[in-house]
């Protein structure tokens, strides 16, 4: 009981801090002017971010690898097995990238709503599914043409307008659904709380601003900042998080992805920067969801 509230009191302080991020940096967004900021910087720092800090909070799989699992022949196997699973995901981008992009976002979906939300102990997994959808969807709301054009460089395929109109919806009835499900909340719970203490005032507060956001900033710096600032650091505070020890597995699965990124760059990828990560996102994804199960499966052998 202690653990959980400690737990929650991280999440409340790092919902605060995010919040007020956002707010720092939707001011300097609009004092700034335009024609000042070099968006090619903008976008080379948000890349930066997503491999790094963004990438980072996957990268503690190999503390669960470790500590998952109690003989050193299981753990050599179930990293080989997710090293597999990564390089999978990797020659399906390659092979497929229509069908890589498609696991992409219905990976996102699941793995935003739950992540993001996991503090909350939801067992409406409607909600979970609306938040996924928008933190996946966002950006198109605004910018459509932007985004429609990262993922034409990506798949080299022009997605239909009555797919789009489909999101779009999806979109609509998602946002409205989370709004009406943390007000709804808010009136009707009985804790007794300062508001800026209350996690629906925060997470409203949050969703809102992200949504403001979407509206000021380019796709992929939006999506640089919720990554890395609200889902990243959220899932490292979920991991217990602890600098000292855990440092080691940051910087031994992120600076792979790094030096990946620095050498193929101009030789595999189209020429859009923003375009490097999410293969690379989508490869090391489906092994980050996929590790529970492969634990589990493991642990089940070892006792068979």
């Amino acid at each position: 009981m202690a653990y959980l509230k400690n737990m929650l009191n991280k999440i409340i302080i790092h919902q605060q801090l995010f919040i007020l991020s956002l707010l720092g940096f939707i001011f300097l967004n609009t004092l700034i002017p335009a024609d000042l900021v070099n968006p090619d910087y903008l976008i080379w720092t948000a890349l930066f971010l997503v491999s790094s800090i963004g990438v980072s909070h996957g990268a503690l799989d190999g503390k669960l690898i470790w500590y998952g699992i109690n003989k050193n022949i299981q753990r050599f196997t179930l990293f080989i097995f997710y090293l597999l699973f990564v390089l999978s995901g990797w020659m399906l981008w390659i092979s497929f990238p229509v069908i890589g992009l498609t696991l992409l976002l219905i990976m996102a979906v699941f793995h935003f709503g739950n992540a993001d939300l996991r503090f909350l102990k939801l067992a409406d997994i409607n909600i979970k599914l609306s938040w996924g959808f928008t933190m996946t969807f966002l950006p198109i709301l605004f910018k459509k043409d932007v985004v429609l054009s990262i993922f034409y460089n990506l798949i080299n395929t022009k997605i239909s307008e009555t797919l789009i109109v489909i999101i779009y919806c999806i979109l609509i009835l998602s946002i409205v659904r989370i709004y009406w499900f943390f007000v709804t909340n808010f009136l009707n719970s009985k804790e007794i709380s300062v508001w800026y203490e209350d996690k629906n005032i925060l997470l409203l507060s949050e969703f809102t601003l992200l949504i403001l956001l979407s509206y000021l900033v380019h796709p992929f710096i939006w999506f640089a900042i919720y990554f890395c600032g609200l889902h990243g650091l959220r899932s490292l505070i979920d991991s217990k998080f602890m600098w000292r020890i855990d440092l080691k597995w940051i910087m031994i699965f992120t600076l792979p992805v790094l030096i990946f990124i620095y050498f193929t760059h101009g030789k595999y990828w189209n020429s859009d920067n923003y375009s490097i990560i999410f293969p690379i996102l989508g490869a090391l994804t489906i092994a980050h969801m996929s590790l529970p199960t492969l634990i589990n499966h493991i642990k089940k052998l070892a006792y068979d």
